[in-house]
């Protein structure tokens, strides 16, 4: 993908997954995986990830055979695959809930347009309602993994507290919102600073200068 915004719906990681698996036997019918997801968008556009795959049994245990390391899976989100950094990746295994859980941070997922905010939600992610007094989107995500399973839940996005007039655009498949301008300094509390680190300044190179004072003395 060479949109990493597009990493929002985490698909991606249960289709990598998948394809570690060897290939079963044909008794094997697909089934359906289990797919939660949670996220949680920053006022600075980063996105918090989590998400958590159930698959049936059968498909665990040749999961928990074939992969050695989870955490592997997630080197399809390396930075140098993505036009946003993506850091801390985490991955585990939960075998008395038959569950992987994975988690991480996208940086910049959100786009600051000056008037308005952004985030694309990727295709296969279906919009199913806006909870404004949670300031939460909630999304049926799906995919298709071939004959080996279908990959089937839900997932949420909150937004920032700050965030305003938020809404979705089926149009576009994205998410706008606003937020409040940055706060600056009042113009005497930043003439304060200034003259405060021009104080500190001033008698680091004094204090520098007495030294050499005494050593010529």
């Amino acid at each position: 993908m060479k949109d990493s915004r597009r990493y929002l719906g985490l698909i991606l990681v249960s289709l990598c997954l998948l394809s570690t698996i060897p290939v079963m036997d044909a008794v094997v019918s697909a089934d359906d995986i289990r797919f939660d997801g949670v996220y949680v968008l920053s006022p600075n556009g980063d996105v918090s990830a989590t998400i958590k795959l159930t698959p049936p049994m059968i498909i665990y245990q040749k999961l928990r055979e074939s992969v050695s390391n989870l955490y592997l899976v997630l080197r399809q989100f390396s930075s140098s695959r993505a036009d946003t950094e993506v850091v801390d990746k985490k991955a585990d295994w939960d075998d008395s809930n038959r569950t992987m859980t994975f988690s991480m941070k996208l940086l910049g997922a959100a786009r600051n347009l000056g008037n308005r905010w952004e985030l694309e939600i990727p295709k296969g992610t279906e919009f199913i309602n806006l909870d404004d007094s949670k300031r939460t989107f909630y999304f049926n995500e799906t995919a298709d993994a071939g004959s080996l399973a279908t990959i089937r839940g839900t997932s949420k996005l909150t937004m920032p507290s700050q965030a305003q007039h938020f809404k979705w655009d089926d149009s576009r498949r994205v998410i706008t919102y606003t937020m409040p301008p940055v706060e600056l300094p009042s113009g005497r509390s930043l003439a304060l600073l200034i003259s405060a680190a021009a104080l500190i300044v001033l008698g680091g190179a004094l204090t520098t200068a007495s030294f050499f004072v005494k050593s010529v003395a």
